[in-house]
């Protein structure tokens, strides 16, 4: 990981369009709008420079909010900077997991993420990309790999400078028609520092059937990344093994297959030759070859497994689909999916401490574009607990329960998620629980709370100065907030109160005394 408090520089001349502090996404970001029409952006700062976090801390104090999303520029406001200005600090702020700086180009006008690189930024990456897995997908219940209905998975060897072959076999024998999956990966500064490929193409007997180059793509296309892996490969154990495969619902445009949707077919003798090629910036490229060979199995008859849901659902990628099933309703937009599906739905009794039945929809190794609507019966919750119901998914796992929310219509609780999984409706009663962080008073610059709440998470919460609105920061990944001592304390004592409600209403208040001199 790096350093926090590291000098981040402006990367050309401009102005600042765009101030957004958040504890949640990039934390504490900053855009800035360039002459020639490219905005750069710098997330997870720890802080910035005087004059922007003069103008931020301001605006915090005139809305009363921590949270904040500013425009400077259509405010009327110039900040300019200067190339090589200093305009920040590195950091671990909002949703990161280690000091970093998160640095984007984009277009001004369209937002549309580019490729800094391609910017003539100096790399001094001298690695080659490198192979970890090789995987062969059958794509119908005719088509075998060794015999084989199931896809396979190879382990790779580096043979040489930029060179891969298969790890303890020499040819695959394919029969049918199959999607081709590689796991790679490619080194910057350091072997630590591990990063994807900038491009990959894919070749039988020197035809190109995928390719993928990443220059740009729009915010819009980013879900799409879960149809250009092997979703249920990344769930179950976190691999990132890309697929060539093209399914109907994935607009990626960085995605590439010039016929064929990326699936090769194999029905002869004949000996193949399978090479997939990765490559970076500088166009270091690294190969790996497969000899193949077309081998028509063993007669065999695949019996699909019995389902064990209360019912299957046959869903269209492209139409809307809504279902009024039992005590569940589902709404599932048009383009929700990637591919056609039939779906699954099981439904199981409940138990201590839900207040519905479990509802199992399909397998949350299928992944989703959009985000559908679930709704639950709320007849078996108490009237008296209506106001603290809420949806819940339940860890396949670990039993573990997170809250989606919901809202109360007309007897039922309505939430979005854009996972399939299983929920039911639970409630939270408990208030967050609100303590001090002990510092020793003479040295301290602030004033630490830890915050944690058992479920339902928090919504809202205000501190105050004196009975006066003061900034407090929230950094949920570490149950914090934090006020640190500013122009609101006064010579002597001073009544601090924090007041935090989670999104069930459940409220709890914390006050304290702080001795200014």
């Amino acid at each position: 990981m790096g350093k926090s408090g590291l000098p981040v520089i402006a990367v050309a001349d401009g102005l600042v369009s765009r101030i957004k502090i958040s504890p949640v996404g990039f934390g504490n970001a900053l855009y800035i709008d360039h002459p020639n029409g490219y905005t750069s952006v710098y997330g997870h700062l720890s802080g910035y420079n005087k004059t922007v976090s003069d103008y931020a801390f301001k605006k915090q104090y005139e809305s009363e909010q921590f949270a904040v999303d500013l425009f400077p520029a259509g405010e009327g406001d110039t900040i300019s900077v200067k190339k090589g200005d200093i305009i920040g600090y590195s950091g671990n702020s909002g949703t990161s997991f280690g000091a970093h700086l998160h640095f984007e180009m984009r277009t001004t006008s369209t937002e549309r993420i580019l490729n800094p690189y391609l910017f003539g930024y100096q790399n001094s990456d001298i690695f080659y990309p490198y192979f970890e897995l090789l995987k062969i997908y059958p794509m119908d219940n005719v088509s075998s790999v060794v015999n084989s209905p199931d896809p396979v998975l190879y382990s790779v060897k580096n043979t040489g400078t930029g060179t891969y072959a298969l790890s303890g076999k020499d040819t695959i024998a394919l029969w049918g028609r199959f999607a081709i999956g590689v796991q790679a990966f490619d080194y910057t500064y350091s072997r630590e520092d591990r990063n994807g490929f900038y491009g990959i193409r894919m070749y039988l007997d020197n035809n190109m059937f995928f390719s993928m180059q990443c220059d740009s793509f729009a915010f819009a296309e980013s879900r799409n990344i879960n149809a250009c892996i092997d979703y249920a490969a990344n769930y179950r154990f976190g691999q990132r093994i890309v697929k060539s495969n093209r399914l109907p619902g994935n607009g990626m445009s960085i995605f590439k297959t010039p016929s064929g949707d990326g699936i090769i077919s194999v029905f002869d003798t004949l000996d193949h030759q399978l090479v997939i090629e990765v490559y970076d910036v500088l166009g270091r490229t690294s190969k790996l070859s497969v000899p193949v060979v077309g081998r028509q199995p063993a007669q065999y008859v695949s019996a699909p497994e019995p389902l064990d849901a209360d019912t299957v659902i046959n869903v269209a990628w492209n139409r809307d689909t809504n279902i009024d099933y039992k005590d569940i309703r589902i709404n599932m937009p048009s383009g929700s999916l990637y591919e056609n599906l039939e779906m699954m739905v099981k439904r199981t009794p409940q138990v201590a401490g839900l207040y519905s039945a479990r509802y199992m929809l399909h397998n949350p190794e299928v992944p989703l574009q959009k985000r559908i609507s679930i709704s639950l019966k709320t007849d078996k919750v108490p009237p008296s607990l209506l106001s603290k119901a809420l949806i819940v998914s339940i860890n396949p796992k670990t039993a573990r329960r997170s809250a989606e929310g919901g809202n109360l219509t007309s007897g039922w609780i309505t939430t979005e998620t854009n996972e399939f999984g299983t929920y039911a409706i639970a409630i939270d009663t408990i208030k967050p629980k609100l303590k001090v962080v002990p510092q020793k008073a003479s040295t301290a610059k602030s004033l630490k709370i830890n915050v944690s709440d058992n479920l339902s998470g928090i919504a809202f919460y205000r501190g105050e100065i004196n009975g006066e609105w003061v900034l407090v920061e929230w950094d949920p990944k570490n149950h914090l907030m934090i006020y640190r001592y500013d122009q609101m304390l006064k010579s002597g004592k001073n009544s601090f109160r924090l007041t935090v409600r989670d999104a069930a209403g459940n409220e709890t208040v914390i006050t304290s005394v702080i001795l200014r001199k």
